[in-house]
């Protein structure tokens, strides 16, 4: 069954810069990626891309010991599109696209996949308040969105998403990093801001289900109090209509998902090696 928004959802996300779609994903779909999430932690992946998984700073510069699970120790996997054909069908699923192009239009490029951690009972591994367009060469910003869709239930105690309703409306802030936070984690002046705080709203997600998010809103994910998992797909698009602004596009990889490309617009990469690009984000 393909998901097409409603007027009230597209409407919501043009007012409030994001949309929840109730269960993106089904069980099976589920199920299928945290199996294969927990067997590249395990080691099942090639060696050329050690680099993609990414371990939380604290285990990383060991501040804390290395959990007898690896997987309990992970940040993120970084576009592991690139070397596993299961995570790549992360680009393609249908309910999703059918959703993010009733939002940015028909042509779609994929260009950022990640499969993010939360370590269970690391408190202070949250990510500060940022905008994702922040890191984004190219434009406009209004016609790229960002995906996330948690695979095990998502509150405010395991690290879920957190969002300024309507802050995509303001201009892309300056952005800095913060000491004793994941390299490449930088923090937008609202983390400081007690004010953007108390407009946020914090999701209570099952499984499956699927938060998009304009690329300039205000968001941050807390750190994990209990010893639950909670292990999060993101993928962002951007509309194939968008155009590159400066340098620095090798990590993003653009796929065409859906639709057509437009000339002097954003491009599919032609070869997409593992080491790709140096970005850490």
């Amino acid at each position: 069954m393909s998901t097409s928004l409603s007027t009230e959802q597209i409407d919501h996300y043009r007012e409030q810069g994001y949309v929840v779609v109730p269960q993106a994903l089904g069980p099976d779909e589920i199920k299928r990626y945290l199996s294969r999430a927990t067997a590249i932690a395990h080691g099942d992946y090639p060696p050329e891309a050690r680099r993609r998984l990414v371990k939380d700073i604290r285990f990383a510069k060991g501040d804390l010991p290395m959990p007898a699970d690896p997987e309990h120790a992970l940040w993120k996997m970084l576009n592991p599109d690139r070397f596993d054909p299961v995570m790549a069908e992360c680009l393609h699923l249908p309910r999703v696209l059918d959703a993010v192009s009733c939002l940015i239009g028909e042509d779609l490029l994929a260009f950022l996949l990640m499969f993010i951690y939360k370590p269970p009972g690391v408190e202070d591994a949250y990510h500060p308040f940022h905008q994702d367009g922040a890191y984004f060469p190219f434009e406009p910003l209004d016609q790229v969105a960002g995906v996330w869709i948690p695979l095990d239930p998502a509150d405010a105690d395991n690290g879920s998403l957190c969002v300024v309703p309507g802050s995509h409306r303001d201009a892309i802030q300056g952005h800095r990093a913060i000491q004793g936070v994941n390299a490449g984690a930088f923090a937008a002046p609202a983390e400081d801001d007690a004010e953007a705080h108390e407009k946020s709203v914090t999701f209570d997600l099952d499984p499956g289900d699927c938060v998009i998010f304009h690329s300039k809103l205000l968001h941050r994910t807390g750190g994990n109090t209990t010893q639950r998992h909670r292990r999060v797909i993101t993928l962002h698009l951007a509309s194939a209509r968008c155009t590159p602004k400066s340098g620095g596009m090798s990590e993003f990889g653009f796929n065409l998902v859906r639709g057509r490309t437009y000339e002097g617009c954003l491009q599919p990469a032609e070869h997409l090696s593992v080491p790709l690009g140096g970005q850490n984000r």
